[in-house]
């Protein structure tokens, strides 16, 4: 069976605070080069970034334990926030994923959620070893 994408975000707006980002955008344009996409789909969590080197990162959506989106006064007049995606592996340790200035942080946090609910398994509680 075919994975079905709940979300797309498009290229995201870097939040780097007004002063960098003022002397990051007068030097050549800088916070569009290191741009990062995320797809939510009702298996797993893809983000993919960079500009010259790019770096792709799949989070299986049943491993994921937490999801917190915070946005500052500066990401709120842009539109955009961080979003904390907290995974673990096995029993190994818990896995820490930062998205920085993802559009609708609120949006997106809830499509995780709703991926997540669709994905966890129903009936009697079980052990996983």
């Amino acid at each position: 069976m075919a994975e079905t994408i709940l979300l797309t975000t498009h290229e995201t707006k870097r939040s780097y605070g007004l002063w960098r980002g003022a002397l990051a955008l007068l030097l050549l344009g800088l916070p569009f080069l290191g741009r990062q996409r995320i797809t939510i789909t009702d298996e797993r969590l893809i983000i993919e970034a960079g500009f010259l080197t790019k770096r792709r990162d799949d989070i299986e959506v049943f491993r994921i334990r937490d999801v917190v989106s915070t946005q500052s006064l500066w990401q709120r007049l842009l539109g955009i926030g961080d979003i904390v995606v907290k995974a673990v592996e096995g029993r190994g340790p818990e896995e820490v994923q930062l998205l920085k200035g993802v559009p609708d942080p609120v949006g997106v946090s809830e499509a995780i959620r709703r991926a997540w609910n669709q994905s966890r398994p129903r009936g009697p509680a079980t052990a996983v070893d």
